[in-house]
């Protein structure tokens, strides 16, 4: 990664978070006709599903995004354009303080911010609605916060010049800190997540494929969120111009990430459909059953 270059890495941007845009537009849409014509198991009505505080906070982080990329098409028809060479372009790309990078760089870190509160909430709902399970969490989302504020305001106020040792090591501070508290959130969270599923599905869904038992805890615990942050941090540790790649496209791949969450439980491939089948064959409820509902409440 240490050979890649601005303008090559945003190029790559550009065609991978399109892609991923593209992608998070279908799931979206999907989500929404799915959650508007489906049934599920505590609460029935279409109208419910789409005006819950989650699903409001996933259009959110969806129109985020939508701005996000939006302001990487302007980016690039404006360099390859008007700017007419690679020196010029260079320097557009690396000109942080430019409005549109600046705004990039808040749009970056509300989509975190809300993916992380959506991430904490889940947790918070498959424990039961225990405060002492998301204490951490939301410890972390505050110093987030706080570090997204100082990041900006380091990019709003650094001269426009190529992208050099300074901006990097006054910013760094800001970045270390909220990447760090995020990483371990995500982390502690996932790692929770998981083990509920974990344990839920060993004592009330025995007959669930090990794939799909693997493939609910691997979207169900944002687990996808997760990963494209370690590769976010290792690209700024090895101080690559990859960190385009990564960090341009992280707002994206959050959003797909709770977005599919949604759009399973739409489909039905979800544990409160598995649960609604037990309970009509048997009689019974299954072990927390209701718990999953809360994803789309």
């Amino acid at each position: 990664m240490q050979g890649i270059t601005i303008l090559p890495a945003n190029l790559a941007t550009l065609v991978l978070e399109s892609f991923l845009y593209g992608l998070l537009v279908l799931l979206f849409i999907s989500t929404v006709y799915f959650l508007s014509t489906q049934r599920t198991l505590a609460r029935q009505t279409a109208k419910h599903h789409l005006t819950s505080p989650v699903f409001l906070g996933l259009a959110a982080l969806f129109l985020v995004v939508t701005v996000h990329w939006s302001l990487v098409i302007y980016q690039a028809f404006f360099a390859w354009i008007h700017l007419g060479n690679t020196t010029n372009e260079d320097a557009f790309y690396a000109d942080l303080a430019n409005p549109v990078e600046v705004t990039k760089v808040f749009f970056f870190g509300l989509a975190i911010i809300l993916g992380d509160a959506l991430v904490t909430y889940r947790l918070w709902i498959v424990w039961d609605r225990k405060i002492t399970a998301v204490i951490f969490p939301i410890v972390a989302l505050i110093v987030l916060a706080v570090s997204s504020v100082g990041v900006v305001i380091e990019a709003a106020t650094w001269e426009s010049r190529l992208r050099g040792a300074g901006f990097d090591n006054e910013s760094r501070p800001w970045e270390a800190l909220g990447s760090l508290f995020s990483l371990l959130a995500n982390l502690y969270s996932t790692g929770l997540i998981a083990f509920r599923i974990w344990r839920v599905t060993k004592m009330g869904y025995p007959s669930q494929s090990t794939l799909k038992w693997f493939l609910s805890i691997l979207i169900e615990s944002a687990a996808l969120q997760t990963l494209w942050l370690l590769f976010s941090l290792m690209t700024t540790l090895l101080r690559s111009d990859a960190l385009f790649i990564a960090d341009d496209n992280f707002p994206a791949i959050i959003a797909i990430s709770n977005t599919l969450i949604h759009a399973r439980v739409g489909l039905g491939w979800s544990q409160d459909s598995t649960g609604a089948q037990m309970q009509r064959s048997s009689g019974k409820s299954p072990v927390n059953a209701v718990w999953y509902v809360a994803f789309v409440e």
